[in-house]
């Protein structure tokens, strides 16, 4: 998926609101797939999360965190959420690079700022994401009904078409 490639491309150049962004909205997708719902929700997310970005990794943070991050950083580009004011999640904080996010917490810890705030590594959430893909697309390999199933979802991605294609099919076009 080109997503994966962004947040690479985001993360070599420090970009990390954005590799974040990505790494939701990569989430959300393979969430939604793995629904029968229509469109992405809440559930889809925690349920993936749960079933596939959690089970094969140790993050310090929950499903839900995870989403309340996920709403923070697309709606306002904050930590900050429904969930996480009123209590239901946690909010994340961000190590990535060099920096350990034991020592973040740490400082967190220090500061007595109570349960309300995890430290998630960017980069360990980003392999998370790529580990339950794998794990993902694995059962759907052996699962052929759900497999055409989240294949006729996926048809609808998002899909780039070169200028040259599409002057070569105007092209076409006016020759009927």
């Amino acid at each position: 998926m080109s997503l994966s490639k962004g947040v690479d491309a985001c993360l070599d150049n420090k970009l990390i609101g954005p590799a974040l962004i990505l790494i939701y909205s990569a989430i959300d997708t393979a969430g939604w797939l793995d629904s029968n719902d229509q469109f992405a929700t809440r559930n889809s997310f925690v349920g993936w999360t749960n079933r596939y970005l959690l089970s094969t990794n140790a993050l310090s943070c929950a499903a839900v965190d995870l989403y309340a991050a996920r709403c923070g950083l697309l709606h306002t580009f904050t930590p900050n959420s429904k969930l996480s004011s009123d209590k239901s999640s946690r909010r994340i904080c961000y190590a990535w690079g060099k920096s350990r996010a034991e020592d973040l917490q740490r400082t967190i810890d220090l500061a007595k700022t109570g349960n309300d705030y995890v430290v998630v590594k960017v980069e360990k959430l980003f392999a998370a994401w790529r580990d339950g893909v794998l794990a993902f697309t694995e059962e759907l390999d052996a699962d052929t009904p759900r497999s055409v199933a989240v294949m006729a979802k996926a048809k609808n991605f998002f899909s780039e078409l070169g200028t040259d294609s599409v002057t070569e099919l105007l092209a076409a076009v006016d020759q009927l």
